[in-house]
Parts: structure tokens; C-alpha cells; sequence
């Protein structure tokens, strides 16, 4: 998990949370557990390859490639 200045989860300015995340890469970003990129997501809204939790969070491209199909 990514830590926050403080130590805690708790809003910031978006000033505040780029220097933040420039300072401290990966900071608050989420990275893709496949692809290490940005997931563009926060915790509350994660993607994961199951529904355990176990494989992820991943980015909406790697999780396009291994979702099951409908």
C-alpha cells in the first residue's frame, strides 16, 4: 500500500497531493500490479481480477486483457 504524508488518508489540496506524489513517487498513485503503471483509481474504487482481491489492483488495460468474457 502507498503511505500518506502523516501517515494517514486524508484529503489534500491537489497542489498539496502533486507535490506530494512528485516527492514521494509513487505517493497516493495506485500502481497496476501487472504493468506497474497508474491505476487512475483510489482504494475505494480498485480493480480487481477476482473477487477476493487477490490479484490487483490493476489498470483498466490489464484488467481488459484477463477479465473473463460475458
Amino acid at each position: 500500500m502507498n503511505t500518506w504524508p502523516g501517515g494517514h488518508c486524508h484529503a489534500m489540496s491537489q497542489s498539496d497531493h502533486e507535490s506530494w506524489n512528485a516527492d514521494n513517487y509513487p505517493g497516493t498513485r495506485q500502481l497496476c500490479c501487472d504493468c506497474d503503471e497508474p491505476t487512475g483509481r483510489c482504494e475505494e474504487d480498485s480493480i480487481y481480477a477476482d473477487d477476493e482481491g487477490e490479484h490487483g489492483p490493476l489498470c483498466e488495460e490489464c484488467w481488459g486483457r484477463i477479465k473473463p468474457s460475458d
